[in-house]
């Protein structure tokens, strides 16, 4: 019987498998980034996942759930999510248009190199 030894993933290999009711595969990233809601300046906050559909992030400046989110990540265009659910300071939201898979990996590897 020939078995193959599973093989462990570095955190830079991590994702986590889409489960329950996620649609989509997270990469899990530590960066900082800025965010802004209308009528608003821009401030930090820290992103501590990514998909095609949306992020999580841990902001410690209060945001409206009812108002969209615009978020600037590095190389590319601000982009516009909504909250879907507030833990304390960690928000869940959900890009108003999914991110092509290729944009994402390319996200992904950026934030990891400046995170």
């Amino acid at each position: 019987m020939d078995e193959k030894m599973p093989q462990s993933l570095s955190t830079d290999d991590y994702q986590t498998s889409p489960s329950g009711n996620r649609r989509t595969v997270r990469e899990i990233v530590e960066a900082e980034i800025f965010i802004r809601q209308s009528n608003s300046q821009l401030f930090r906050a820290t992103l501590s996942d990514l998909s095609v559909a949306g992020f999580r992030m841990t902001s410690y400046t209060h945001l409206d759930r009812k108002k969209p989110v615009f978020i600037r990540l590095p190389g590319i265009q601000t982009l516009s999510a909504d909250i879907k659910w507030v833990d304390h300071e960690e928000y869940g939201c959900e890009f108003a248009n999914e991110l092509h898979p290729a944009v994402l990996e390319h996200l992904v590897v950026r934030l990891r190199e400046f995170g």
